[in-house]
């Protein structure tokens, strides 16, 4: 009884651990039937070792296991960075910067970003002619940014791309020329950017020597300007002054002229008042004989004494009066008695 229970026990322990290598089986062949993608890439299947020309965007999709592989294309914008630290950059792909020279012979360091991406519609065509997203900025970005830098370089002079300006335009030629070789292999660019030229140290010193140079003539231009304004302002104030003068002088002339018409009249109508009032006194006169006694009494009214001619009484001459007079007088002195 007992070894026929253990045979049975063990049937049924056989069957459950086929039953679980089978569910095991089919989980795996699920989980290698559908693949997910994750966003911001796209994936590409390969079917024993040539690409099917099928694109899976992000998503859950099927594939036969065993057979077809996929291959993860990011479509996203991806960055190749140089920099004289590059392995603290924060690119996606790092690289030390591009050495130039100007037209003018200057060395220069450019370091610069190349913003690029894979658009999933090309995405087959790039990696079945160029390969992965590594080589596509190995052979692509890497290749053709960095000689672009250099060789645009060339037609720059180094004062033009120290001064900022012929930064910007250095910048756009470089972009527009590595838009034009990105295009020829399908790859999209975002952006070009210049983040820094560095010069050497002998090139920074003559600028900064050429500039303060420059400061002084602009600063001896302007003192000289300034120079000129201030002699032309006291010509200005010099000859407002003689204005001044020159009518102050004639507002004086005028009113010396003025003052003496003035005058003049003023005299001129004394005159003819007093002619006027010795004619008004002459025809009183003749028409009133008694005023004469009456003019003559009246101017006897202050005199004490006087003496008067014999013939006339006109030419009257007042004395003061003698009155007090008597003490200073000698007086007589009385003759003593023999």
């Amino acid at each position: 009884m007992t070894i026929r229970g253990t045979g049975k026990t063990s049937k049924v322990m056989g069957k459950i651990i086929l039953a679980g290598m089978a569910l095991f089986f089919v989980v795996i062949l699920i989980g290698l039937t559908y693949t997910p993608v994750k966003y911001g890439t796209v994936g590409l299947i390969s079917r024993f070792g040539k690409l099917t020309g099928v694109v899976f965007e992000p998503g859950l999709h099927w594939r036969i296991p065993f057979v077809d592989r996929m291959v993860i294309v990011p479509t996203v914008v991806q960055s190749y960075e140089t920099s004289d630290s590059p392995e603290i950059s924060g690119a996606d792909y790092r690289d030390y910067p591009v050495t130039a020279q100007t037209v003018d012979g200057q060395q220069i360091t450019v370091k610069y970003t190349v913003l690029f991406r894979i658009p999933s519609g090309k995405a087959v065509g790039i990696v079945q002619n160029i390969g992965r997203p590594s080589e596509v900025v190995e052979n692509i970005v890497k290749a053709h940014s960095r000689n672009l830098t250099r060789l645009w370089a060339q037609s720059h002079t180094a004062e033009e791309l120290y001064s900022g300006e012929g930064i910007f335009d250095y910048e756009d030629t470089v972009r527009d020329a590595l838009e034009h070789e990105f295009e020829k292999y399908g790859v999209f660019l975002d952006d070009f950017l210049v983040r820094k030229i560095d010069f050497d140290a002998e090139y920074i010193n003559a600028i900064e020597q050429q500039q303060i140079a420059q400061e002084a003539i602009e600063t001896a231009k302007y003192q000289a300007d300034a120079a000129e304004h201030e002699k032309a302002r006291q010509i200005r104030l010099a000859e407002a002054e003689a204005e001044r003068t020159k009518l102050l002088a004639g507002a004086d002339a005028e009113r010396t002229k003025l003052l003496a018409a003035a005058d003049a009249e003023r005299q001129r109508l004394l005159a003819d008042s007093e002619a006027y009032s010795i004619e008004m006194r002459g025809a009183a006169l003749q028409q009133f004989p008694d005023l004469v006694q009456w003019e003559f009494v009246r101017n006897l009214q202050n005199v004490q004494w006087g003496i008067l001619p014999g013939e006339s009484v006109t030419p009257f001459l007042p004395l003061p009066a003698f009155e007090g007079q008597e003490e200073s007088l000698p007086q007589p002195q009385p003759q003593s008695q023999p």
